[in-house]
């Protein structure tokens, strides 16, 4: 899996960008386009925004790849039949997209519309990228204007100062992925809410064996001769998950990186035992095989990734649970949240505003899973998902549960300490947390000064 994108490159331009809105014009304000309410009930209906007669262009920027564009774009040719307002313009291309989208923001002829990951989001808008919605949304109908039928935790990204600067479309909680088939053979019964780290370790010895038959947990296990393994990992999922299980932090409001606390070194020490010892492959052997497709060919019988990820799908006897909760009982997940926001240069936010709340909507409709209470429904996503119907209920109970980083302009710095200088020894070169923590908690704080 992909960790780092150029961090100097992407700090550098996000300054670019910043002093580009700052000096530019600004229709961001507190009001929401100074004011202006046009527009603001956001259906695909009532006349054309600019009274010329004719649909307003909007173009839409995406990282969506060419299987996902042209479903997308099946959504788009609807909308726009709809609508006598817009025409939704896609550019989607995946290839180095946060670059690209900094680049085309920071000039006078970026997108209307673009989609926007937590991070990039936290970043834009404080630095004036977005346009502020948050008036426009408080006057519309729409049903994706409804900023209470949202999860709190997919919020964050896009709020700054108490002010909203896009929407999400997408949550997605990490579940566990459980070969059934495996859990059969080794007498284990399935997952449940129930489990804690204990459960989850206990399983993994069971599900771990070596070319004898022996099973970790058994007299006579051989390590260096496993065929089966209980889990794996790779840096996936992220240790914060298990931090936070454990009730630690680690990344605080007032800009603290407490690393070094007894919840954050015990889960540290829960991470690296795991990485590092028998029930999980190598990273070699990870490399070697593939992460996710030695889960694919059974030869791993549990593993960790998002919601919409197509393992319960494609691969038979599968099915999502939820992630084991900490040892205390604490349920946390990770969650990945992804969105969109409108060009605070747009030069048209009423036509922009409209195909935005529209487009919200419809992709909560089609991608899993929507970060909307209202539409966490089994029935609803059943007829949405039919071919995930065996694991929604779990990424439904999942998802008040979800939970992103704690994003800011400085994350990409702190982040980028935190995997070179910690994760990676500890997950590539078989270092232990006690020995690095107090070297880098100092390194991490400074980045967030």
């Amino acid at each position: 899996m992909s960790k780092r994108l150029s961090m100097l490159m992407s700090v550098l331009l996000v300054i670019a960008l910043v002093l580009s809105a700052c000096g530019g014009s600004k229709n961001n304000g507190s009001s929401g386009n100074g004011g202006n309410t046009a527009g603001t009930d956001g259906g695909s209906s009532g006349g054309n925004a600019d009274g010329s007669g004719q649909k307003v262009q909007i173009r839409l920027s995406t990282w969506a790849g060419a299987d996902e564009a042209k479903e997308l774009q099946a959504i788009l040719d609807d909308l726009n039949a709809k609508s006598d307002v817009y025409e939704i313009v896609q550019d989607s291309n995946p290839a180095e997209y946060d670059t690209r989208i900094i680049t085309q923001l920071s000039g006078d002829s970026g997108p209307d519309l673009f989609w926007v990951s937590a991070q990039r989001a936290a970043q834009f808008a404080a630095g004036g990228v977005m346009l502020d919605i948050t008036d426009r949304l408080a006057n519309s109908s729409h049903p994706a204007a409804n900023t209470d039928d949202y999860y709190e935790a997919s919020f964050g990204p896009f709020t700054h100062d108490g002010r909203i600067y896009g929407l999400p479309w997408l949550q997605q909680p990490v579940m566990l992925y459980v070969n059934k088939a495996l859990f059969d053979e080794a007498g284990l019964s399935y997952p449940d809410e129930s489990w804690t780290w204990d459960d989850f370790i206990a399983a993994a010895k069971k599900l771990t064996k070596d070319a004898n038959g022996k099973r970790a947990d058994e007299e006579g296990f051989d390590p260096n001769n496993t065929v089966q393994w209980g889990f794996t990992l790779n840096g996936w999922p992220p240790v914060q998950m298990f931090i936070w299980q454990n009730g630690g932090e680690v990344i605080t409001e007032d800009g603290k990186s407490p690393i070094d606390s007894p919840e954050a070194m015990e889960a540290l020490n829960f991470y690296a035992d795991l990485v590092q010892g028998p029930l999980v492959p190598s990273q070699t052997i990870i490399r070697d095989r593939g992460f996710d497709q030695m889960f694919r060919n059974g030869q791993v019988a549990m593993f960790m990734g998002g919601a919409a990820d197509d393992l319960d799908r494609t691969v038979e006897n599968v099915q999502a649970f939820m992630v084991p909760a900490g040892p205390d009982g604490t349920h946390v997940t990770f969650a990945d949240i992804l969105g969109m926001g409108i060009n605070a240069k747009t030069k048209n936010p009423d036509a922009a505003f409209q195909a935005f709340l529209d487009l919200t909507d419809a992709i909560h409709h089609w991608k899993i899973m929507p970060p909307r209470k209202s539409l966490a429904d089994y029935e609803t996503l059943k007829e949405l998902h039919p071919d995930k119907a065996h694991s929604l209920e779990a990424i439904i109970a999942s998802m008040q549960y979800g939970r992103p980083y704690r994003y800011s302009e400085k994350y990409p710095d702190w982040d980028n300490i935190f995997w070179t200088q910690l994760m990676d020894p500890i997950v590539n070169a078989g270092a232990r947390p006690s020995d690095l923590v107090p070297k880098v908690k100092p390194l991490l704080e400074d980045a967030l000064k």
